[in-house]
C-alpha cells in the first residue's frame, strides 16, 4: 500500500522517502529501502542546489524517456541512481548506509516511470 513517501512498495521491493528538516537551504531526507528479506534506511543531506538540479534532470528524463540522475548523501558515498531504460522501464540501484558505516545495503530494482513522476512530485513541494 503506498503512501505520499512510498514510492515502490510491494511484497519484495519498497523505497520510501521522508523528508525530516530542512536547516540553512540543506535538505535532509531519511530512505529506506527492502529488497527481499533485506532491509535499511539512511539519512541524505543535501544542498537546495543538488534538489534543484534533481527536479531540473526527472523532468528531462520523463519528457525524452532516456537519461540517469543521481542523489547522493553529500556526508557519506550512500547514494540512489535513476535510469531510464528500454520501454520507459526504470531501474533504481544504490547504497544505503555509507561505507564508512558498519552496516550498508546494495540493493536494484526495476519499475515504471510513475515512481519517477512521483518522486519529482514530492522534490518540487520542498521548493
Amino acid at each position: 500500500m503506498l503512501n505520499k513517501n512510498s514510492f515502490i512498495s510491494s511484497e519484495n521491493q519498497e523505497l520510501k522517502v521522508t523528508h525530516l528538516y530542512t536547516v540553512e537551504g540543506y535538505f535532509t531526507f531519511n530512505i529506506k529501502v527492502r529488497s527481499g528479506e533485506f532491509a535499511g534506511a539512511s539519512n541524505f543531506c543535501m544542498p537546495k542546489e543538488h534538489i534543484i538540479c534533481i527536479v531540473e534532470t526527472f523532468s528531462q528524463m520523463l519528457k525524452s524517456l532516456e537519461g540517469s540522475c543521481i542523489v547522493k548523501d553529500y556526508d557519506s558515498d550512500a547514494h540512489v541512481v535513476f535510469e531510464i531504460g528500454k520501454l520507459g522501464h526504470i531501474c533504481i540501484l544504490g547504497r544505503i548506509g555509507g561505507s564508512h558505516e558498519d552496516q550498508s545495503m546494495k540493493f536494484k530494482y526495476t519499475t515504471d516511470q510513475t515512481v519517477l513522476a512521483n518522486i519529482l512530485q514530492m522534490f518540487k513541494s520542498l521548493l
